[in-house]
């Protein structure tokens, strides 16, 4: 006999459901066939598709990642389903339904049962085309460096290769509430010594050794905010890019919460 909360479906105006159709970034689930069962957020912006046409399609059918990446991204996903976490982010080119070719970043979450092909994933896709071409205009000119950096809703942090800081941007003033006058010149980690030994700290070392961008998401070392971190190496040191997530990461958590009782539900 099942449980009364068992037998009692999901509803499709679950809240949780609903701040995901509100939320800026695509939000994109597939089942373990790479069906699409959620289609929200801003996908219908970002792809062209409406989520009429998507839902129940299989994903690669829609050839939403260029052709020119997807061995890349065949590649992580691979690792991604092999290793142990559950969670990752990554870059890659995209394509819309138009044939426009896009910069995006991938956040994927693999959702409930074993480890291995067999299971949905949750990922959300935001379109950093802007982003990318800042990040390339900063290693051109320095003019193009300063406006981007006031300008710009994330915090920026420029690094030397001695981990001095070079440039702090008034967003990463506001974020970690210090001012470039206290920041500026001093070594990283002298400001931040809770920094060492963190993910923040690997990717960084790993963006320095090999010239690639690292991202990673990670709790601050003190407190309970999250924060996405990009590493960008550049010919003077490392550009770190940031910012606060920690309601789409709190979000997050209730649509597993959410995802573990639709499973429940239909196994009951």
């Amino acid at each position: 006999m099942t449980s009364p909360r068992s037998s009692r479906p999901v509803p499709e105006t679950h809240p949780v459901l609903e701040q995901l159709h509100a939320l800026p970034a695509a939000v994109i689930e597939v089942d373990a066939r790479g069906t699409v069962r959620t289609w929200a957020g801003g996908a219908e912006r970002l792809f062209g598709w409406t989520a009429d046409e998507v839902l129940g399609r299989d994903v690669d059918s829609l050839g939403l990642v260029a052709a020119a990446d997807a061995p890349l991204v065949d590649g992580i996903l691979e690792r991604f389903r092999a290793g142990r976490d559950r969670h990752l982010v990554h870059r890659s080119r995209i394509r819309t339904r138009a044939g426009e070719v896009r910069h995006a970043e991938w956040t994927r979450v693999l959702l409930g049962g074993p480890r291995g092909r067999g299971q949905a994933m949750l990922s959300y896709v935001v379109d950093v085309t802007a982003l990318v071409e800042a990040e390339r205009a900063t290693l051109a000119a320095r003019a193009e460096l300063e406006r981007c950096l006031r300008g710009s809703l994330e915090g920026i942090c420029g690094l030397d290769r001695d981990w001095r800081i070079t440039h702090w941007n008034p967003a990463a003033e506001r974020m970690l509430d210090r001012s470039g006058a206290d920041v500026l010149g001093r070594e990283l980690w002298a400001v931040f010594p809770e920094l060492r030994g963190t993910a923040f700290h690997r990717a960084f070392d790993a963006a320095l050794a090999d010239g690639h961008v690292r991202v990673v998401e990670e709790r601050a070392p003190c407190g309970r905010s999250w924060y996405a971190v990009t590493a960008a190496p550049s010919p003077q040191g490392l550009f770190v890019y940031f910012s606060n997530i920690t309601g789409r990461r709190q979000l997050e958590q209730e649509f597993l919460a959410l995802d573990a009782e639709r499973r429940q539900t239909r196994q009951g």
